[in-house]
């Protein structure tokens, strides 16, 4: 009966010494887990305080209170006469203001990002872009059906959106666009109303490597 008592407890006390062993093991191991953790978090965030530094900002001004065109219910018309549209509602101007510090440049880029409440087909639609240039618009890119990109950019410009121009700056200046759009002279409409709109679209890059 003493024998039995004895290997109980005997068999009971190296159960604690296991159960406790364990509890050292992971305290252990969450103590390493918590170590690890800290110190990856330490670096990610040096690496990131490093990459935010900038010496250059560049900022976009547009001149309406919408950033975008819409055409709804508008006849087919030549290219030569969608390129002169001049009623407020027919083009949309808008600038690109670069301010810059240092020794950097920015890569930019406009793009047209369609509505998806659009009816029209993309192949219904001409988009038209100039750029000022000393007083007077000249052609940036000549009437093109709405072309989406298969794959997004460099820059940043997404997939499905209509890259209309690509520059580079190097020094403070304001450039000033206008995006006209309209119905392409092929397309036949039936009687119900359709519509199609875009909204512009500006991503840009400080290139500190200049």
């Amino acid at each position: 009966m003493d024998n039995k008592n004895y290997n109980d407890e005997l068999i009971k006390k190296e159960s604690n010494n296991k159960v406790f062993i364990i509890i050292i093991c992971l305290f252990i191991f969450i103590i390493m887990v918590i170590g690890i953790s800290m110190a990856t978090f330490t670096y990610t965030k040096e690496n990131k305080s490093i990459n935010t530094i900038s010496t250059g900002n560049i900022y976009l001004n547009y001149t309406e209170d919408t950033n975008g065109i819409n055409i709804t219910n508008a006849y087919p018309m030549a290219d030569e006469v969608g390129k002169t549209l001049t009623n407020e509602d027919q083009y949309f101007d808008f600038t690109v203001e670069a301010s810059l510090e240092g020794d950097v440049s920015a890569n930019y880029e406009v793009s047209a990002e369609k509505e998806a409440s659009s009816t029209l087909d993309n192949d219904e639609v001409k988009l038209y872009l100039e750029k000022k240039v000393n007083d007077s618009y000249q052609e940036v890119m000549a009437p093109k059906h709405f072309t989406p990109l298969k794959e997004s950019t460099n820059l940043g410009t997404m997939a499905g959106a209509m890259l209309l121009d690509s520059d580079n700056i190097q020094e403070d200046s304001i450039i000033s666009y206008r995006l006209r759009m309209w119905v392409a002279d092929d397309t036949i409409l039936g009687d119900l109303e359709k519509s199609f709109g875009v909204r512009v679209s500006i991503k840009a890059k400080i290139d500190l490597e200049k």
